[in-house]
């Protein structure tokens, strides 16, 4: 029996060198061609010093480096659970697939068929098209009527008629539901349903990216879970192996889930483009994600232990956001490129007066977050600034971003006071508080938004939207009450 398991063993061993030899000449053959696939998109040295410092690393292209990373993790935690007599668990998607029908399918193909037909208004009055309409907002120039985006997010699911499981994994479920949505609601001016693929297929290392936060799926229809766990590393780790030190898999399903998260991001993709054949017509909410680096230290490292290495060595914190700052540019940038499209989000939630002094700010992070937006407005890319938490206090420093750079999507940030000092500098999009989207009745809605558009959308530049996200749980008459609020009082 010893000498049988022995064999075992090294028929395994025989067959893992296999493997290792045809990746790694696939790999090297791959390796002059990508790498010029990647200077035409704009990935280069700063990208490659945040993802992996100052390490050696074995290619010259950062995208065979970075899946060489993910396999390296995953070896790790299979033989972590080999070590610990455990089975590997090969993370699987689990797809409840509902059965489509050609009724079903024919009715989104209907809808489908009526906005390439020339159907594509928000309101029935609406005399340019909502892709206009925004980029007039942005330039302070003259719209017919206050915009209205409502960002759905997980409501779509809820919406949809699907699970939040199956909207984070079936792409088909996920552009049906995406179309059923909006033909309830008639449409809005910006198109922001998007599969989740900041946990599905996360291209660049993303402060909600699987492979570098734990997930939970529901199987009912509640909310997914994103457990922040803190990890073992030092800014000394980070400085040397870059954001790379931060990957995970889940359980060493790498290749698998890889594969698979591809493909239903293109089943997505292209069934949503057939239901949506018209999207180029409104504006979109973003492609691609650049992150100040705080938001990122500050999930992965701990934000507790962050907060306490802000006070007690505030140094090595600004340190780390400069150099991981251009790098992050690039990597958020990279969508948009693929794509061709020219708006990108620039997220930031762990900055905030709600968290920090100003002081704090202008010493820590302002820098950074001024260098990472010139450089993408300069790029030639738009902004999508969603801003979770309240900004209030800050607002004089948003005079100093590049004027009519893109919109602000502000989350607690008092809007009235935003319009009086930023009017005429950058939009606004916002900020119906999720309490009152998700337990108000359609009548407490629709005095908000009254004075929303009487007051914020006066001369222009104002996107009425959710405070961030959408409640998955808003009755739909509330949506509604919102969209009709922007029709009576919205138009200029």
């Amino acid at each position: 029996m010893n000498v049988i398991e022995n064999s075992k063993k090294w028929d395994k061993m025989l067959n893992s060198i296999e493997v290792g030899i045809v990746a790694d000449t696939v790999a090297k053959l791959l390796n002059r061609p990508v790498r010029t696939l990647e200077h035409a998109l704009g990935l280069g040295a700063m990208t490659r010093t945040s993802l992996f410092g100052t390490k050696a690393i074995p290619y010259k292209s950062i995208i065979l480096d970075y899946v060489d990373s993910l396999a390296k993790k995953a070896r790790e935690e299979i033989d972590s659970c080999a070590e610990a007599g455990e089975p590997s668990n090969r993370a699987h998607f689990g797809i409840d697939r509902k059965k489509r029908t050609h009724i079903e399918d024919a009715k989104l193909i209907r809808s489908a068929v009526n906005d390439l037909m020339g159907n594509e208004k928000v309101l029935p009055a609406d005399r340019i098209t909502a892709k206009e309409r925004i980029e007039r907002h942005i330039r302070f120039e003259n719209p017919d009527r206050v915009a209205i985006a409502p960002l759905l997010g997980f409501h779509t699911a809820r919406a949809g008629g699907i699970t939040v499981r199956e909207y984070m994994t079936d792409g088909f479920a996920a552009a049906a539901a995406s179309r059923r949505t909006w033909d309830l609601y008639g449409g809005f001016d910006i198109i922001p349903f998007n599969f989740p693929m900041g946990y599905i297929f996360p291209l660049v290392p993303e402060s909600h990216s699987r492979f570098c936060c734990k997930w939970f799926l529901p199987d009912d229809d509640e909310l997914p879970k994103m457990d922040e766990v803190p990890r073992p590393f030092d800014y000394g780790t980070i400085e040397k192996d870059g954001l790379t030190a931060f990957l995970r898999t889940e359980s060493g399903g790498l290749f698998d889930e890889f594969f698979e998260m591809a493909g239903q991001g293109i089943a997505y993709a292209v069934y949503n483009s057939m239901l949506f054949p018209r999207a180029d017509n409104y504006a979109k909410y973003a492609f691609g994600v650049i992150n100040h680096p705080a938001d990122l230290l500050s999930m992965w490292l701990g934000f507790e232990r962050f907060m306490i290495d802000c006070a007690k060595d505030p140094k090595k914190v600004r340190d780390a956001c400069e150099r991981l700052g251009p790098g992050l540019v690039e990597l958020g940038e990279l969508p948009a490129r693929i794509v061709g499209e020219k708006c990108v989000l620039y997220g930031v939630s762990r900055v905030s007066p709600s968290w920090i002094s100003r002081k704090m700010f202008d010493e820590l992070f302002a820098g950074t977050f001024l260098d990472q937006v010139r450089t993408a407005w300069e790029d030639g890319f738009y902004l999508t600034y969603h801003l979770d938490n309240d900004y209030t206090s800050l607002l004089d420093f948003f005079l100093e971003l590049p004027k009519q750079s893109g919109f602000l999507h502000l989350d607690q940030t008092d809007l009235f006071k935003a319009k009086e000092k930023l009017h005429g500098h950058l939009c606004l999009m916002g900020n119906l508080h999720p309490g009152l989207l998700a337990a108000g009745t359609a009548g407490e809605v629709t005095e908000q938004c009254e004075r929303l558009i009487k007051e914020v959308g006066a001369g222009g530049g104002f996107i009425l939207a959710s405070a961030c996200e959408v409640p998955i749980n808003t009755p739909v008459e509330n949506l509604k009450a919102a969209k009709e609020s922007v029709d009576r009082w919205g138009w200029y």
